[in-house]
């Protein structure tokens, strides 16, 4: 058993190795020409690389990102295949390790998103505290930003607002870096009004607004979304502690899957129930907010 375990194992490593490695990202002109397995890689290449980028750690990048995935794919393996004698407990023990580690950097990623999202709003605010004065325009806050405004954005503030190119310009690649559509928001209104102080005041006082209801829905969505993923993962985790369970104490109900037929049955029964579970992730995915274009930023 522990052999067919290591298979399996040695399978799923196989299979992520050559997605990882040896799959690019799919270019616009040709996706559609591709093999399918192609094109599945290629996306799940371009997901990697943007969760690295999101999670922020400089040492970490995709292709760490996916051996990391892939030793804990064989790790979770062979453990469960040696305490449980079942090879095919082998697959999900392999899932779930890979899915704790990209739970990990999902969390980190998050909560730099929460951070930036906080910051936006801090923005907002000052902005409109700064132009209800009627003592600075709209550049002159942008430096004052840059100075004393959120953390996270002070340097950003800070190439803004002593960007040679143009102000367009300097938004439009603060906006590619920041990627965040409440900041979107934010240089939308910069950009379509004019520079006057005065006039924006009200402007930004409904920014603000706008910007604190988008982020509190998003997140009450998210808390949601993260309590009904978490039911579903006990309800699909069940099945598998129970059979985990039975296997340490050597429960003789277990001898039917210690046959070449009962494993295939075995397997075939975690492959319907990780088919189901991966259909219930799908209808409680949200889209999130959505970027704003800017065709002239």
């Amino acid at each position: 058993m522990l052999e067919v375990a290591a298979a399996l194992s040695a399978g799923l490593g196989t299979f992520g190795a050559i997605l990882a490695v040896a799959v690019p990202a799919p270019l616009h002109e040709d996706a559609l020409t591709r093999p399918w397995l192609q094109r599945v890689g290629g996306r799940w290449w371009s997901a990697q690389a943007s969760l690295v980028r999101n999670a922020g750690w400089p040492w970490l990048t995709a292709r760490r990102l996916a051996c990391l995935q892939l030793a804990a794919a064989i790790g979770g393996g062979t453990f469960a295949g040696e305490l449980t004698g079942l090879a095919p407990l082998a697959v999900p023990a392999a899932v779930g390790a890979v899915g704790a580690v990209h739970g990990v950097v999902s969390a980190r990623a998050r909560s730099r998103q929460v951070v930036r999202q906080d910051a936006v709003l801090e923005a907002v605010r000052m902005l409109r505290q700064l132009l209800e004065t009627g003592a600075t325009n709209v550049q002159q806050a942008v430096e004052i930003l840059g100075q004393r405004g959120p953390m996270p954005l002070r340097s950003e503030f800070r190439l803004i607002a002593g960007s040679s190119t143009g102000r367009r310009q300097a938004w439009s690649a603060a906006r590619a870096r920041i990627a965040e559509p409440l900041f979107d928001m934010l240089a939308a209104a910069v950009l379509i009004q004019g520079p006057g102080g005065g006039e924006l005041a009200p402007l930004f006082a409904d920014l603000e607004a706008s910007v604190s209801a988008a982020q509190e829905v998003e997140r009450e969505a998210r808390a949601l979304q993260v309590q009904a993923r978490s039911a579903s993962s006990i309800i699909v985790a069940l099945p598998i502690a129970f059979l985990v369970a039975l296997s340490a104490l050597h429960s003789p109900y277990l001898e039917a899957f210690q046959k070449p037929a009962g494993e295939v049955f075995l397997l075939a029964m975690l492959g319907i129930m990780g088919c189901s579970y991966v259909w219930m992730r799908h209808l409680l995915r949200l889209p999130g907010l959505e970027r704003v274009r800017l065709a002239d930023a």
